[in-house]
């Protein structure tokens, strides 16, 4: 039989081990047991591409549904509300019809008994109730929360804070980009959720990412050495995605060695990193800077010249252009996660490695704008 590779590198794909979580998975088991209106309850995931926010939705989902819940999971998009009501739907509470207008993305639910509309508060509450008096609840998740219409939004916080009002047991998680969520919760943003159980997705520390590599490549019948394991870890820069990608393609790099000890070599590991490596620059770096005016690439590389955090004045310095011109370049990149703010008129990368990307493809990425250097 084929050995299978335990490394998940696939956009969302839950992984054999969810590194350096335990602290939000323990905030929102704990909330499930301490009942109506517990903190983690009602918590919102947020952190760069590739932390790994859709995949930390998925597992508290199967930790709801290990307690008995019922769980709707959801990725914004218009009609939000709509979709959790049919979601509810074809889980069994059949009670609730609903008629869906693609075109205007606006939907009603009716009662099959009364025929009278339904709005989402009634149709989360018609589930949530029945499900509260069994002892168990309803877990609503959203993805990419940051795509979600504002004015919707709004209409699932006052459900769920309804709910949680009456005393009854709902859970509502919802993750996105940092900068997006804190935008759509800005000042006009539904105030309730503006208190839900923050979660930022940090790096992950280096000796977690060893012990997660060592365990995951053991369990599958293989061995890494000290040496080996250290600069396998190093090359994830703590970064979710990156420990699948770096794992999956040094598990690869050793099972086309087929050595007859099993042991992954220093060679595996560096085959395997110089492999992630390139596919990391086309799915997340590449990926991130598409579509991207000449000015915010100029900007970007004015900032990879630097070490460590950028001065903004220098940045705008080394274009060439007075510092304010650059303000609402700044916060699009921003906004992007491809920067992020690191103190008061400064800035750093916010994806690992982008920096000796654009030092590595200057010329090229230059020539996009008709720039020759």
């Amino acid at each position: 039989m084929r050995p299978t590779n335990p490394f998940k590198p696939s956009a969302g794909a839950e992984p054999p081990i969810l590194v350096g979580r335990d602290e939000v998975l323990y905030d929102f088991e704990e909330g499930l047991a301490a009942g109506f209106g517990a903190p983690g309850r009602l918590m919102r995931i947020t952190g760069p591409r590739g932390s790994g926010k859709t995949v930390l939705l998925t597992e508290l989902g199967d930790i709801a549904r290990r307690a008995g819940w019922r769980v709707v999971d959801v990725t914004a998009e218009p009609g939000l509300p709509a979709i959790i009501s049919e979601r509810l739907q074809n889980q069994g509470f059949s009670d609730l019809s609903l008629e869906i207008d693609l075109v205007v993305a606006k939907a009603q639910a009716k009662r099959s008994a009364l025929k009278k509309p339904v709005r989402l508060r009634d149709a989360l509450d018609d589930a949530v109730t029945r499900l509260t008096e069994k002892n168990v609840g309803l877990l609503v998740t959203v993805d990419e929360v940051q795509d979600a219409d504002r004015a919707e939004i709004k209409e699932i916080a006052i459900a769920v804070q309804h709910l949680i009002r009456e005393k009854k047991n709902i859970a509502f998680v919802f993750a996105g980009i940092t900068s997006g969520v804190m935008s759509l919760l800005g000042e006009d943003g539904p105030t309730f959720l503006r208190r839900a159980r923050p979660e930022e997705l940090d790096t992950i520390s280096v000796a977690d990412v060893a012990l997660a590599l060592r365990s995951s490549i053991e369990k599958s019948g293989l061995s890494i050495g000290e040496e080996p394991l250290e600069m396998a870890a190093a090359a994830t820069a703590g970064y979710a995605y990156l420990i699948q990608l770096v794992g999956y393609h040094i598990w690869r790099a050793a099972h086309l060695a087929a050595r007859q000890d099993g042991r992954i070599a220093m060679e595996d590991v560096q085959n395997g990193i110089a492999a992630a490596r390139r596919e990391f620059e086309r799915a997340v770096l590449e990926t991130a800077i598409a579509g991207l005016s000449k000015t915010a690439m100029e900007y970007l590389l004015a900032m990879a010249q630097d070490a460590h955090a950028s001065s903004t004045t220098e940045i705008a310095r080394r274009i060439g252009v007075p510092s304010s011109s650059l303000t609402a370049t700044r916060s699009m990149l921003i906004t992007r996660q491809i920067i992020e703010s690191t103190g008061r008129g400064y800035v750093g990368f916010s994806i690992p490695f982008m920096s000796d990307y654009l030092l590595s493809n200057r010329s090229a990425l230059l020539s996009r704008y008709g720039v020759e250097e």
